[in-house]
């Protein structure tokens, strides 16, 4: 009895679209001129409509199904005046058999003539593999199962032709034919809005996403999931989404087909990437326009139902009901003139080569909308990044910026570093849990210059620290003086050691004068070297807000520094040092175990982290001065 109740009720809940049946198809060799059939859309609203469609005929464009030709027409195409973006994915009818999806069309020519994607091509979707979803890291926690309103079987009745004619093409029809056949057709839907952006976001955004082929329009608004979940059904309108939340990057189209909690939409690629993971969205379609060269549906993405795992020629697939990966994020922005503290919440679709150009887009977005102009600023930044397989589980890191125009776009810079870090790693797949950014931004400059560093001792020995008393001009503000520790190496060679006193955003004297002379000493990237090893030397690395003691070289054309206690004969040759230097801290690949450090080397390191301090400026110069080792 209690199997039975369970049953009953798995009946009652289950979502309509889990239990739809396979569409019965007709194939492009059945077609014949003139038949007539119904295409499905929604319009405005979520209301599926429909509108005749008249086949003219199939090119054989090398594909093996070939391209579908048809005619649309009836009183939605008289509000809509053609085919429109977003009509995408609309599936055709004849004798209720599902004969394939609108896919495009060519309104320089004819609004109303469009291409048709055949379904037997879009059905091999189905079976494409789905790494992604095997392999999934982690999923959106759904706390309620998704509400669903009973809804008919869809029953498709032909229209019937007008007209019986066996002619293969109509005067008019050929000429249509002819035509096309030399212009590519536009597709229906392939805009990748971008709501919520300010100007500035959306460049970068746009200068981001370039490299990897994509293209975003500026959207208004943002995507909403104030209503109840929507039903999909053939002809629905959906969404496929990379970040959905107080931002939204997304575009909408029509779903085709649903077999049980699967569905094909589109009829061509989004990006054509694949196997994918997407947030598969409902979506409301706001209004339709059309103008002199063509028009548009407003849509707007609405509850998450599913995952989009597939993107191919023939268009896009998708599962209702199970979840992408997804990275959270939330951005905290303070503006201290404003004395405005924004919140915003997140959520990305987990892709390897997305994430580090997104994150970076959705925070300097953030900060950008919360402070509301441009010019002057300072900004504080520090990021959290919960990931596995990294120390601790967790990657942060704080660091300053200043900028005349823009320190937003400075302060996501290592952010992006980070993240792009993890997801490009040659060793594994990393798994993010999160992504946390607290931004505060200052009108004011803060920026100081050292006007003198003084060693409250001048004689040392090798191992021995000593601090350096720093005196700090702030711009506009009154003198500070900050001890910096810094502690002589301990195989530092007898005499004179010449130290640099800087700002840790600046580059040394001598990898300038190397520079200068055309010599690169940068380290050739290491694909055996541990990640874990990146991860450590990216968090170890100088910040623009730290007083940063440092070897340095002997320069006779700079007067802040001071003189060597020994003859400068003695001193060697500072290029040839530093080369020499940098040489012998190469290590030996095939003699290097994975993952582990010398004990010599990581106690050098552990004490030139420490000959640096923190301090509330950005440090813009630098200072030099000696010391005598004995």
């Amino acid at each position: 009895m209690r199997n039975i109740v369970w049953a009953i009720l798995l009946l009652i809940y289950m979502p309509i679209a889990c239990v739809q049946a396979s569409p019965e198809i007709m194939t492009v060799d059945q077609l014949q001129p003139g038949m007539h059939g119904v295409a499905k859309t929604v319009i405005k609203g979520t209301a599926v409509e429909s509108f005749d469609v008249e086949i003219i005929g199939v090119l054989r464009d090398g594909a093996p199904e070939g391209m579908i030709l048809g005619r649309v027409s009836g009183d939605v195409i008289s509000q809509t005046a053609g085919v429109l973006q977003g009509m995408s994915g609309s599936p055709v009818y004849i004798d209720g058999k599902l004969v394939g999806a609108i896919s495009g069309g060519w309104p320089s020519i004819d609004a109303r003539v469009c291409a048709i994607t055949p379904i037997a091509e879009m059905l091999k979707i189905w079976d494409m593999p789905d790494d992604k979803g095997e392999k999934k890291i982690h999923q959106v926690e759904v706390n309620a199962p998704l509400e669903t309103a009973d809804v008919e079987k869809d029953k498709v009745s032909a229209l019937e032709s007008k007209e019986e004619s066996k002619d293969l093409f109509l005067e008019k029809e050929k000429e249509v034919v002819e035509a096309v056949k030399q212009v590519e057709p536009e597709k229906a839907s392939t805009m990748l809005v971008a709501t919520g952006f300010t100007p500035a976001a959306f460049s970068m955004l746009e200068e981001k996403l370039a490299p990897l082929g994509m293209k975003p329009y500026q959207g208004i608004g943002s995507a909403s999931d104030s209503y109840a979940p929507i039903q999909l059904e053939p002809g629905s309108a959906l969404g496929v989404a990379l970040v959905r939340g107080d931002f939204s990057l997304a575009a909408t189209g029509t779903v085709t087909a649903v077999e049980g909690n699967k569905l094909i939409a589109f009829g061509h690629p989004f990006y054509r990437r694949g196997n994918v993971n997407y947030f598969l969205t409902d979506a409301v379609v706001l209004t339709s326009e059309h103008g002199l060269n063509g028009g548009f549906k407003f849509g707007q993405t609405g509850n998450l139902i599913g995952v989009i795992n597939q993107d191919r020629t023939a268009g896009i697939g998708g599962i209702i009901g199970k979840y992408p990966s997804v990275v959270p994020m939330q951005i905290t922005v303070k503006d201290k003139q404003l004395n405005k503290d924004s919140v915003y919440n997140l959520q990305l679709a987990y892709d390897e080569e997305l994430t580090a150009p997104l994150v970076a887009s959705m925070v300097y977005n953030a900060i950008d909308k919360t402070m509301d102009r441009i010019g002057e600023s300072t900004a504080k930044i520090d990021f959290e990044i919960q990931a596995n397989s990294v120390p601790g589980g967790v990657i942060k890191r704080d660091n300053m910026y200043y900028s005349m125009q823009d320190s937003g776009q400075l302060a996501v810079g290592e952010l992006f570093q980070a993240l792009n870090m993890l997801s490009t790693n040659t060793f594994h797949e990393i798994d993010i849990f999160s992504v946390k950014a607290n931004v505060e931004i200052d009108q004011t400059r803060r920026t100081a210059s050292i006007i003198s560093a003084i060693p409250k001792k001048t004689a040392v020995k090798p191992g021995e620290t000593v601090d350096i008393a720093v005196k700090l001009k702030p711009y506009r503000s009154e003198e500070v003086t900050v001890n910096v520790p810094y502690t002589v190496p301990k195989k530092q060679p007898k005499g004179t050691m010449m130290l640099e006193v800087r700002g840790g955003g600046l580059i040394s004297l001598a990898q300038l004068m190397m520079k200068q002379q055309g010599i690169d000493l940068s380290a050739e990237e290491d694909k055996t070297r541990p990640l874990e090893e990146d991860i450590k030397k990216f968090l170890e690395a100088n910040k623009n807000n730290e007083i940063v003691v440092a070897p340095g070289v002997m320069n006779p054309n700079l007067t802040n520094q001071s003189k060597p206690t020994q003859e400068p004969q003695q001193v060697q040759d500072p290029i040839n040092r530093v080369v020499q230097e940098e040489t012998s801290k190469k290590e030996d690949v095939s003699e290097r175990k994975i993952g582990t450090i010398g004990n010599e080397k990581l106690e050098e390191e552990n004490v030139q982290s420490k000959n640096k301090k923190t301090v509330d400026y950005i440090i813009d110069n630098i200072q030099r001065i000696s010391l005598k080792v004995e």
